[in-house]
């Protein structure tokens, strides 16, 4: 649902809204760099360039001082985002709580990917609607023949942790936990993959018998398959190698996509 717009608020907050998370952006910097300037005192700051040097093993811009309006726009992201973890640790608790709810406050409104933990570590965003999905999608998967699913399942969700972020993995592991879920679910010894030949003989029977009382049973089950079947063909190219000269990666929008439906099948599969 579209937000209404807030009374007094700035128009650029109210109106201009990205329709994605960003993983960078150089507003967000600029203002961090901002609330790092009125925050703590210059000992302080001075405590936190030695930190970056030591931690992070980078050089300090430096002109008759150190550059802070140099660093805070210009380094790399994951640089950006440690630096904003190291800073607190040089100041007051009053002043950390106040710099850590800035940068709180500058992520959520600059539409950033990420979110901050109470002790300043940056983790990766995933939104409340997945966050519950794939917790639902798990209860679901509690009986026994579904233990390998479900190994499956909380494997490729670990691959939107704060530690690691893998698009590709993560549709892997999901399809992997769909393919184990419809294998216990046709129960055929002879039959070892998930493909669009199985989908039809094994599967397509068993959903045609639940919805038999159905006057449309037919139409129905066709057209839901026709959308899981599209959905496992989306999923090869990221399951395989791939003849390129970059790293066969898959986008993180790309993959949440995937992974949403895969679920989605998921639990259907679990009840049948």
């Amino acid at each position: 649902m579209e937000q209404a717009p807030k009374a007094g608020e700035l128009f650029r907050r109210n109106y201009i809204r990205n329709e994605k998370l960003l993983a960078d952006s150089p507003r967000a910097r600029r203002r961090v760099l901002t609330l790092f300037s009125e925050t703590g005192s210059i000992s302080a700051q001075e405590k936190f360039v030695n930190a970056v040097k030591g931690e992070l093993g980078i050089e300090y811009p430096y002109e008759y001082g150190s550059a802070h309006e140099k660093f805070w726009p210009s380094c790399d992201i994951s640089d950006f985002l440690s630096a904003i973890t190291l800073f607190p640790r040089e100041l007051s608790v009053r002043d950390a709580e106040s710099f850590l709810s800035g940068v709180k406050r500058i992520f959520a409104e600059e539409h950033l990917q990420y979110e901050l933990d109470d002790l300043g570590g940056v983790h990766f965003l995933l939104d409340e609607q997945f966050k519950q999905l794939a917790d639902a999608t798990l209860a679901g998967l509690g009986a026994q023949r579904f233990t390998a699913s479900r190994h499956a399942l909380d494997d490729a969700l670990s691959n939107l942790g704060p530690v690691k972020q893998n698009g590709k993995a993560l549709i892997r592991g999901v399809f992997e936990a769909v393919e184990s879920a419809f294998l216990v679910v046709i129960n055929q010894s002879s039959v070892q993959q998930m493909n669009a030949q199985a989908i039809d003989s094994h599967l397509r029977p068993i959903l045609i018998a639940r919805y038999t009382g159905y006057s449309d049973a037919s139409d129905t089950v066709d057209r839901l398959l026709a959308a899981f079947k599209a959905w496992v063909k989306s999923a090869h190219p990221f399951r395989h190698g791939a003849p390129l000269d970059q790293v066969h990666e898959a986008p993180l929008d790309v993959a949440l996509l995937s992974a949403t439906q895969g679920m989605g099948f998921l639990r259907y599969l679990a009840v049948a």
